[in-house]
């Protein structure tokens, strides 16, 4: 009697109406079922697989909650905001229709495809497109998934596959410009010192080419370093605003990935032309730094247009070896042995002068893959920071604070780098952390301040637990055309334009400097110049830590169950993230592998701790030892599991 009943059907409209909807965020799970995350972070909803073939991961979407066995989980009705609009694809076919497959996106969902007429390209299965969505199953009128394909990134099959989609996918260039041939501007050899005398030369890792600085150094009557630092010029090949420099201008930086990259400028300027190659006459801006035998820097330094001639391209770690007496390796031009003791002596009270001045941070190192000929990993190569290192950073550091210095002096404006310390909006909790730490000498006022921010830096330097706890509440760094501070390395002013063959912003500093010699007038660059530096670093790297997450999982793939050593780097509410201190990977510890019995654990991240039956069992900067359990390469993910304690609280 109540079937095809209006009034019921008109009843269940009604309540259906009135249901209260709740909105947030997919979150996919590899299984296929999800949750709806909301935006306080503290619910979630359990979404099954029969509806997460409406989703993606990310989408954000509004819906009601059903009871379902007793249990609730939420049925998605609209879409709010979906992250599959241009996206990366695999190419596949079923029954001879063309499918796409997204990537990392953590969707199972098949997405029908039709391919513009401008790929000319004969798509195969494997290949690797960009596409375009075109329908969803939330959309309006949308009852699947539906793209466009419209653009070709690379063959399954090619060796450089995995570069060529990272690139694309964080809106990165995959190749180099092409070469052009560049004549010298005019006026650019005018007022141009001749130093290709003077004993300069070049120290870089053994398979650079770009090589932007040479360093010099003596020392006067009263026992100063005369250091003398020259930076490659290649604005005296490239206009403003020719093809060039717009070229530049759009890619910012040169993107290092491993055993791959892509310049800002073309190979034939940047590795040639500009390039401060061994015997080889080149234009260069000179920078001439006085520092005291305590790492003063004394005077104003001098800027001069000039051409040099490097004497020697020398590698890193052969300098190191001949400076820490280590292998037998010996610099064959006398002039060049000369420096070497007061290069070290200089880089000594430079960090000395930082560390009582400003801020030195903790020694990082670095990790170099070793690749086959098919671009798989062999080995992982840490390298330490070492004395060669040291002396070109300490050099650069000093000839950037200089120029900071002249052009706030001179032109009141340039191309700073700058850090605001903490993000203004978490000065509440660094304050209450403290508080909790018995430091209490610090407002909030002092802890947005410049000087106030210096001392708690210094007194926490020691403390890797509470140093670590307040890191993830520091701003990002920033670039500005005024001159402000640089919290981060304790300068009141800091810019760059050490390397303006792989940065823009460095360029552009050039062209101030020789506006300031030359004493002409310089038109200041429009402010959405800033904001594209800071997006490029970002998706450079981003691109970067992707690219070396597959890289980790394919090395560790066949490392199931092997040891490592470990720092713990943060704590979250489902487990422990950690570095593997040798080889650089970062790999995550679900709670669940960390104790079996769930009920036992209490996890507090904003106390970057984790307790088992109410006892500190781990904590962030902790070290630990722990042991690969599983790799998941498609989702760059490293799970491990806790090993042996080799120290719990450094």
């Amino acid at each position: 009697m109540f079937q095809n009943n209006p009034l019921l059907a008109q009843l269940k409209q009604q309540l259906h109406k009135e249901t209260p909807r709740i909105e947030g965020t997919v979150r996919a799970h590899e299984k296929g079922y999800g949750f709806l995350e909301l935006d306080n972070n503290k619910k979630s909803y359990y979404i099954p697989n029969t509806q997460m073939r409406k989703l993606v991961h990310g989408d954000r979407v509004s819906g009601i909650l059903q009871q379902q066995d007793g249990k609730e989980q939420f049925e998605p009705e609209s879409l709010i905001e979906t992250p599959l609009v241009r996206f990366i694809a695999r190419v596949a076919f079923e029954n001879n229709h063309l499918v796409l497959h997204a990537d990392h996106l953590m969707t199972r969902n098949t997405i029908r495809g039709k391919v513009m007429p401008s790929v000319k390209q004969r798509l195969e299965a494997g290949d690797w497109v960009i596409a375009e969505l075109k329908e969803h199953p939330l959309k309006k009128d949308g009852k699947h998934f539906s793209a466009e394909v419209t653009e070709f990134i690379t063959h399954k099959n090619n060796k450089l596959a995995l570069w060529l989609i990272t690139l694309t996918r964080h809106n990165l260039e995959t190749e180099t410009p092409e070469d052009v041939q560049l004549e010298l501007l005019a006026g650019e050899e005018k007022n141009r010192q001749d130093l290709t005398n003077e004993p300069f030369f070049t120290i870089d890792s053994a398979d650079t080419y770009d090589m932007d600085d040479a360093l010099k150094i003596s020392l006067d009557e009263h026992g100063n370093y005369l250091l003398s630092v020259a930076i490659a010029d290649p604005t005296a090949y490239i206009a403003e605003n020719s093809p060039l420099d717009n070229v530049a201008k759009h890619r910012i930086f040169t993107t290092y990935l491993p055993n791959y990259h892509v310049s800002m400028l073309p190979q034939n300027v940047a590795n040639d032309l500009c390039s401060l190659k061994a015997k080889a006459k080149r234009p260069a801006i000179v920078c001439n730094v006085m520092i005291s035998p305590q790492g003063q820097i004394l005077k104003d330094a001098t800027f001069t247009l000039a051409w040099i001639e490097s004497k020697a391209k020398l590698a890193y770690h052969l300098v190191s070896d001949y400076l820490e007496n280590k292998g037998d390796w010996q610099p064959d031009n006398e002039q060049i042995k000369q420096q070497f003791p007061l290069l070290v002596q200089m880089a000594n009270a430079r960090i000395q002068w930082r560390n009582h001045n400003a801020i030195l941070f903790q020694d990082q190192s670095d990790y170099r893959f070793i690749l086959d000929e098919q671009n798989q990993v062999q080995s992982i190569v840490k390298e330490e920071r070492r004395t060669a290192n040291k002396i070109v950073e300490e050099a650069m550091i000093a000839a950037n604070k200089a120029l900071a210095t002249q052009l706030e002096n001179t032109l009141g404006f340039g191309v700073f780098s700058a850090h605001i310390g903490f993000d203004p909006k978490y000065l509440e909790t660094v304050h209450k952390i403290l508080v909790d730490n018995q430091i209490t000498q610090f407002d909030k006022e002092a802890l947005a301040s410049f000087d106030g921010y210096i001392q708690l830096k210094r007194l926490t330097q020691n403390n890797s637990f509470l140093d670590a706890r307040l890191r993830r509440y520091l701003a990002p760094a920033d670039f500005t055309f005024q001159p402000r501070p640089h919290f981060g390395l304790g300068f009141k002013l800091y810019t760059t334009w050490t390397s303006p063959i792989r940065k823009y912003s460095d360029m552009l500093n050039h062209h101030l400097i020789k506006a300031m010699i030359r004493q002409q007038q310089f038109v200041k660059p429009e402010e959405s110049i800033l904001e594209k530096m800071v997006e490029r670093r970002k998706q450079m790297r981003g691109a970067e830590r992707d690219l070396s997450n597959y890289l980790y999982a394919q090395y560790l793939l066949n490392k199931i169950d092997e040891p490592f050593a470990a720092e713990i780097v943060d704590i979250n509410k489902g487990g422990i993230k950690v570095k593997l201190t040798e080889i650089g990977a970062m790999a995550f510890m679900p709670a669940s592998l960390i104790h079996p019995v769930k009920e036992d654990v209490t996890i507090s991240p904003d106390e970057g701790l984790l307790k088992i039956k109410d006892q500190t069992t781990y904590r962030i900067a902790d070290r630990l030892t722990v042991q690969i359990s599983e790799v998941k390469p498609e989702y760059q993910a490293v799970i491990a599991k806790p090993a042996s304690a080799l120290n719990q609280a450094k």
